[in-house]
């Protein structure tokens, strides 16, 4: 299906895949306003791995908003941006990174939607505190006019044959036919591998 796609390194409308090695803020910078529907992003969490340099909380707030920026820029008005992160740590004492980049989006006039909770089951084990085993994905989008198709994303229902015992709909099915909504906690559920399954 895919043998023929080639992916380029230079962003164009026109292109399928575009890999970029290098700061994001280049590749952001060549892409026009309102040119995106979707901006899904997981970013360093300031925790010291080898690919970031650990920074000052106040530092590394001051580089995020530069690159929030810039993708609220190239974010159409339909469209939706979901950033995913976790925790960062400063000395023991724990800082949820979406409690502090909310105010970045809410300043930029972008809506949250939804704080997702990412749940899984590994991870490094702590001796001084509850292990961690959850990352949060803020939903944010420019307007009230956005894309979202909740049928395409729709779960298995618990007790899909469900129906009305009385009153005006008796015997009709309780729930959607379709599925359910999946909610605002994922995690490993049957037929679900991954968060980017619901997207």
């Amino acid at each position: 299906m895919f043998k023929n796609i080639e992916i380029s390194q230079v962003f164009d409308p026109s292109e399928c895949i575009v890999v970029h090695h290098g700061s994001c803020l280049d590749l952001l910078k060549s892409i026009p306003d309102k040119s995106l529907q979707l901006i899904v992003t997981s970013p360093p969490y300031n925790i010291g791995k080898e690919y970031e340099l650990q920074l000052k909380l106040s530092q590394y707030l001051e580089q995020q908003t530069i690159v929030i920026t810039e993708c609220v820029r190239t974010l159409s008005d339909q469209g939706s941006i979901c950033w995913q992160v976790g925790n960062y740590v400063d000395n023991g004492s724990i800082i949820p990174l979406d409690t502090v980049l909310y105010p970045i989006f809410s300043n930029l006039g972008l809506k949250m939607r939804n704080r997702i909770i990412w749940h899984f089951e590994h991870g490094l084990h702590c001796s001084r505190r509850f292990s961690g085993r959850y990352e949060t994905i803020i939903w944010f989008t420019k307007s009230k006019k956005y894309i979202f198709s909740l049928d395409s994303v729709r779960i298995p229902q618990k007790y899909p044959g469900k129906k009305y015992f009385k009153g005006p709909k008796l015997g009709q099915y309780s729930c959607n036919p379709l599925g359910k909504n999946p909610g605002d906690l994922w995690g490993k559920k049957k037929g679900v591998k991954s968060f980017l399954d619901y997207i």
